[in-house]
């Protein structure tokens, strides 16, 4: 072998293997404060900031960090809050996306889950799904629409695909209301608005529908 190389331990290999999983962990928005509002920002393009500075204040309301986060991230906060392509938060949640995709792999986390069994004895975490149920909890612990926009998203899943209109027949609730929790849950990123009007459920939402079964 080259001079530097050297034969691990199995020891070595599963304390290595952990920290590489804990990181990848770590970086999910779902356990991530940072990596979370970076997140939400680039899965809407950009942000009302009215919207977000109630729940990342630390972050907005503070000049000190905004500016920071501004210059690190590549952050635009104006009166919308969006990510400028490019720079390092753009960069950053495109990673999250293939972490994302990575978890997903019933065989990563099945063979990695056996090497790693000690430390995650219910398996390796679907960052993705977990992701999922927290913007889910989110949504429904809204105390003005979040019961509602539940109520209609189970629908949406239902049906497929929606407009306005049939939500209001369907479910017997005014048409501006519809409307609100609609744009609630596009803000969550639970629905996708076609070119026609209806509404879809994200694929990601149908693959892991019992998650908002559950809710």
């Amino acid at each position: 072998m080259a001079n530097g190389e050297h034969i691990t331990t199995n020891e070595d290999f599963s304390k290595q293997l952990s920290n590489f999983v804990n990181a990848l962990i770590a970086v999910a928005p779902s356990r991530n404060y940072i990596t979370q509002f970076l997140y939400i920002v680039k899965m809407n393009g950009s942000v009302d900031y009215h919207i977000l500075e109630g729940a990342y204040a630390d972050i907005i309301k503070d000049e000190t960090t905004r500016e920071v986060f501004a210059k690190a991230f590549g952050v635009s906060f104006k009166d919308k809050i969006s990510l400028e392509r490019g720079k390092y938060g753009w960069f950053l949640t495109e990673f999250i996306d293939n972490i994302f995709k990575l978890f997903e792999n019933s065989e990563f986390r099945s063979k990695v889950g056996t090497l790693l069994k000690d430390e995650f004895p219910q398996g390796i975490p679907n960052l993705a799904e977990e992701w999922l149920d927290v913007r889910l909890k989110g949504l429904s612990s809204d105390p003005k629409y979040g019961k509602m926009a539940i109520k209609v998203l189970k629908e949406v899943l239902k049906l497929g695909e929606a407009k306005s209109e049939e939500l209001e027949k369907t479910l017997n609730i005014p048409r501006g209301q519809i409307i609100e929790y609609l744009k609630l849950l596009n803000l969550y990123n639970l629905v996708i608005k076609d070119y026609n009007g209806s509404y879809k459920p994200q694929e990601v939402l149908k693959r892991y529908s019992k998650v908002l079964e559950g809710i």
